[in-house]
């Protein structure tokens, strides 16, 4: 890939005094920003959501002997990220997708065991259902909430939310139901997303 997408990047992290250092891989970008303050870590993070990139950010660290695991963090942070626009995931803002990345075989399986009767639906009603669940979860457990931000009523979220428990014999009431279920969810949104290009 060319350096083109980080270009106005680069320029701001300059304008806003983070010392950072890159490296160009034939598939990725590879990042080093030293963020000593939580408001530098901050304009950093601002600055590469602007960038129009797709980015991993691994959590902090204080040596140059944790690179490597860094590195590694940021590339899990980079493979959970939803959907194939740009973005900026971090480590730390979701464990579990970073998990569910971790082991991509293990995941496949968690789907096929925990989504498979649901996956096996016609395209249009497992895409339905699908996307209830992720709303579902997005608005912490509101049929409410998931209702105003997928356009129908409280009622018609909690039927789909019955048809998935249905289908996988799992219930959202469980919490450890409820996580096998949000894991393999990644598991599936990460299989179909595309690969990813920059990495801090």
């Amino acid at each position: 890939m060319s350096w083109e997408p980080l270009a106005g990047a680069e320029a701001a992290l300059r304008q806003a005094q983070v010392h950072f250092a890159w490296r160009l891989l034939p598939d990725q970008q590879i990042g080093l920003a030293a963020v000593p303050t939580g408001t530098a870590e901050s304009t950093c993070l601002r600055i590469l959501r602007r960038s129009g990139a797709r980015v991993g950010v691994s959590p902090c660290f204080h040596s140059l002997r944790d690179t490597p695991q860094a590195l590694r963090f940021a590339r899990l942070a980079l493979a959970g990220l939803q959907g194939t626009g740009p973005g900026v995931a971090r480590f730390d803002d979701d464990p579990l997708a970073m998990v569910v990345a971790a082991a991509p075989a293990e995941a496949a399986h968690l789907v096929e065991v925990v989504l498979q009767p649901l996956l096996d639906l016609p395209a249009a009603e497992r895409a339905r259902l699908l996307e209830t669940v992720e709303h579902w979860y997005a608005a912490a457990g509101s049929a409410t909430d998931a209702a105003r931000s997928l356009f129908v009523h409280p009622n018609t979220v909690r039927y789909r939310l019955r048809r998935v428990e249905e289908l996988t014999g799992r219930s959202l009431s469980d919490p450890r139901a409820a996580a096998d279920i949000r894991a393999a969810l990644l598991a599936v949104r990460r299989a179909s997303a595309s690969s990813s290009d920059v990495i801090q």
